[in-house]
């Protein structure tokens, strides 16, 4: 890891740690407030602490991205090894309430061993379908497939594919950007999903990227690409 990832890292963990009382004590208190005097407030003042309340639980959210992010950036490649099946299935699991919701099925080919902490696989796992649970169709129900190749000595190359809403060409490197949603607000989320997945997976000597939709829409999809050494 460079100097500079080092120092960002730091950087972040020390904003994570002095936003979160401040944020608590927001959140706590506007709650106690709604609670206590809910039935005595007026319509707008009602609607002022209900702005309060949304805005404090988004930031809380915004923090705990940067915490996330944080952890990415502190990453070291010190040569561990994990399963991908093994890290497959704990996002699918961690995942099984908005799997459950959705609809979805969310399948994989058999994945191998590769040099990556087990914890970061199923962060970037958990992230990547995540998303295509996040951006799914309205008329169709999630589709994620995860599969692998060693298209290159000593090199695994994973895709994760779904049937959702897919990217444009133009968007499919500004996706990995830090807090870029090219989608607006429509979908939760602070925008740094991707940005850690890219993190962690060229943290280990791999590269990521997303490949765009296809057209015409009702063949929509996406399909994010990313290579990472065999264990």
């Amino acid at each position: 890891m460079s100097e500079s990832g080092k120092n960002w890292a730091h950087f972040f963990d020390r904003l994570v740690h002095d936003l979160r009382e401040p944020l608590r004590a927001v959140h706590t208190f506007s709650e106690l407030l709604n609670d206590a005097a809910k039935d005595r407030l007026d319509p707008e003042c009602g609607r002022c602490l209900e702005e309060i309340l949304a805005g404090s639980s988004r930031l809380n959210t915004i923090v705990d991205g940067l915490s996330r992010y944080a952890l990415a950036l502190g990453e070291k490649n010190t040569g561990a090894s994990a399963s991908l099946q093994l890290a497959f299935d704990a996002a699918v699991a961690a995942l099984d309430g908005e799997i459950r919701a959705s609809g979805a099925t969310v399948t994989s080919d058999p994945l191998p061993c590769v040099a990556v902490r087990l914890e970061r696989l199923i962060q970037l796992l958990g992230n990547l379908i995540g998303n295509s649970l996040r951006f799914r169709q309205d008329s169709a129900a999630p589709v994620v497939h995860v599969s692998a190749q060693m298209l290159a000595p000593d090199q695994w190359t994973i895709r994760v594919r779904d049937n959702g809403i897919g990217v444009a060409p133009e968007d499919c490197e500004a996706i990995f950007k830090p807090f870029v949603r090219i989608h607006g607000r429509k979908y939760a989320g602070v925008g740094l999903g991707l940005t850690i997945c890219r993190e962690i997976v060229e943290n280990y000597g791999g590269a990521i990227w997303m490949e765009p939709r296809i057209e015409p829409a009702k063949e929509a999809g996406s399909q994010v690409v990313f290579t990472l050494p065999s264990a």
